[in-house]
Parts: C-alpha cells; structure tokens; sequence
C-alpha cells in the first residue's frame, strides 16, 4: 500500500503535467514548460509498471528534444536529458541495450557542464556517468523482481555509493 505521502506526491506531479500540458497548448515554444513537463513525467514514471515507465521516458526524452530544438544551449534540459537516458538504461534487461543509453547520457551531461561549468551537480553527473566515474562508485538500480514485473509498480532509484 503507498503511503500518504507517496500519493500527494503521485497528485502533486500528475497536477503539473495537466498544467505544463495546457501551457504547452497555448505556447508550444515554451522551452521551460517543456523541461518541466519533463521533470515531473520522469518522476511519475517511479509509479508505472517498467513498460509503461519506459514508455513515459521516452515521452519525456522527445519533449527535451523539443526543448533544446527551440534552445540548443538550454544547460538544464540537457542535463534533464542526460537523466532521462540514464532512467531509461536502468530499466533496460540487457547491458548490451542500456549501454548506448548510457553513453548518451554522458554527452548530454558534457554538454550541461559545457554550457554551465560551474553547476556542481552537472559536474557530479557527468563524473559518474565517465568510465572513471563508474569505476569510482557502485550503482544500486532496480530490484529484479520489480524489474521482472512480479510487483505492481516500481519505486527505483539512482543510490551512488562510495565504492
């Protein structure tokens, strides 16, 4: 059963999506609607089943593509991005299919920290996201049985620790 908070949560980001969705009707160019639109796509997501969480993912990657079409220098749909590809690798099944995922996380993360060198966060995501930065800490990703669809929606997280 999900707590009481977990459903305001759940409320509280299907909310902003009805209102970035009517922004997005009477202002399509909107670029900062549009990541957030993002933002809260990707954490309702957390609540889906691993196909339907993917499924909004995606979603999500083709609203940021639309956002940097508008701003190709927009720092936080980029690093947005990064993260999206990032979520979307964790619930793929075989590394040999997250890989490609991974590594377009990084270029969006490069780009973030390119376009904003002093942000600390996208200087972490894109340690991380690096060989060096992978071989730095562990990842803790989805539980298998979540990933195999034995439970009725996923709660995953990104959990770094120092190896």
């Amino acid at each position: 059963m999900e707590s009481s908070s977990e459903l305001n949560r759940l409320h509280f980001f299907e909310q902003a999506c009805k209102i970035s969705e009517a922004t997005y009707a009477s202002n399509p160019l909107d670029a900062d609607n549009l990541t957030r639109w993002v933002g809260a796509l990707l954490e309702l997501s957390q609540f889906q089943s691993v196909p339907d969480s993917q499924k909004m993912i995606q979603d999500a990657i083709s609203k940021l593509e639309e956002a940097l079409s508008i701003n190709p220098k927009k720092h936080d749909a980029l690093w947005c991005l990064g993260n999206a590809q990032t979520s979307f690798a964790f619930l793929t099944n075989k590394e040999d299919e997250a890989r490609p995922y991974f590594e377009k996380a990084a270029q969006y993360f490069q780009q973030a920290v390119d376009e904003d060198p002093s942000n600390e966060i996208y200087l972490k995501s894109l340690e991380i996201s690096t060989s060096k930065g992978r071989r730095r800490y562990g990842v803790i990703e989805c539980d298998p049985l979540v990933r195999k669809g034995l439970e009725k929606t996923v709660h995953w997280h990104l959990v770094l620790i120092r190896v």
